[in-house]
């Protein structure tokens, strides 16, 4: 095939949904997840305010770092709701984990709109178990 009559393409990235399918190997997931947010924001919180107390209070860098301390303080006071809300999740529900990012090659005479299209992924203890394409908002207008 000679270079003229390649078609052109592009990679895209888009964001893929995953959803977590709830079990308790999942729910122990998200445990020590949380617990190792809580210890990273201690030991982020410990520094901000060992790297405040050396500062001068109008020094610009101070204000910036309140705001980060007080980030850090919101997320360890959360720790408690986080544990109840993880302990609260049905078994066998779906929880969205939120978007990854993939790739996708698009070229000349390529709907874009399903290629960029909504894909869902669901997963259970780590294993893909479903990809599924959804309508694209355009589909969903036009019809």
């Amino acid at each position: 095939m000679t270079e003229k009559a390649k078609k052109q393409q592009v990679i895209l990235k888009r964001n893929i949904v995953t959803k977590a399918v709830v079990t308790p190997k999942f729910k122990t997931f998200l445990n020590k997840e949380l617990q190792e947010n809580i210890k990273f924001y201690n030991k982020r919180l410990t520094e901000i305010t060992a790297q405040l107390n050396s500062l001068v209070s109008n020094d610009p860098a101070a204000a910036q770092m309140q705001i980060d301390k007080k980030e850090a303080q919101n997320y360890i006071a959360s720790e408690a709701s986080q544990k109840q809300f993880i302990n609260t999740l049905e078994l066998k529900s779906l929880y969205s984990q939120g978007p990854v990012e993939g790739f996708v090659t698009v070229t000349v005479g390529d709907n874009l709109y399903e290629k960029l299209g909504g894909i869902e992924m669901v997963v259970e203890d780590g294993i893909v178990k479903k990809i599924a394409s959804t309508p694209s908002q355009f589909q969903k207008v036009t019809g």
